[in-house]
């Protein structure tokens, strides 16, 4: 073999193992990201806990978060849909007041084993009611409420 073959395949193993090394990184890094608990009496912890509960298929519970005046209950919920893989970021938090701003991003698979992920930006409303933070509107994953005959 020629010492230009042996010094272009040098070049390539180096070029593998630096990506390789960069991926293990990579790949613990995002596995290693802790998930931050927020305070249920905080807005941030209200859609935190609603949104769990509605991935872990606990309807009920998290029907429970909705404003009295929204036109949303359990049976919305019972209607929505979440993939199966999802991870939601917390972007933006903005409270004025008795009321309060929460913008996340959501991300999903697109269904394919080794698809693609896309993103979702999505805000909650919320405001005080009896001293707790309650979702105003219809909040993702939901799309509409009171559509059908309750």
């Amino acid at each position: 073999m020629s010492d230009v073959r042996r010094g272009a395949n040098r070049v390539l193993a180096v070029i593998v193992l630096f990506t390789l090394a960069l991926a293990a990184v990579a790949a613990f890094l995002t596995s290693s990201r802790e998930t931050k608990d927020y305070e249920l009496n905080t807005p941030e912890g209200v859609v935190q806990s609603f949104l769990k509960d509605v991935i872990d298929g606990k309807n009920e519970d998290a029907a429970r978060y909705f404003s009295v005046t929204s036109t949303c209950d359990v049976t919305d919920i019972d209607r929505s849909w979440v993939p199966d893989t999802v991870r939601v970021n917390l972007t933006n938090t903005q409270i004025e007041g008795d009321r309060a701003y929460i913008d996340v991003a959501v991300d999903m698979n697109q269904g394919q084993l080794f698809g693609d992920m896309y993103t979702e930006k999505h805000s909650f409303r919320l405001a005080r009611e009896g001293g707790n933070w309650k979702i105003l509107g219809i909040p993702w994953p939901l799309y509409s409420c009171d559509e059908v005959n309750k």
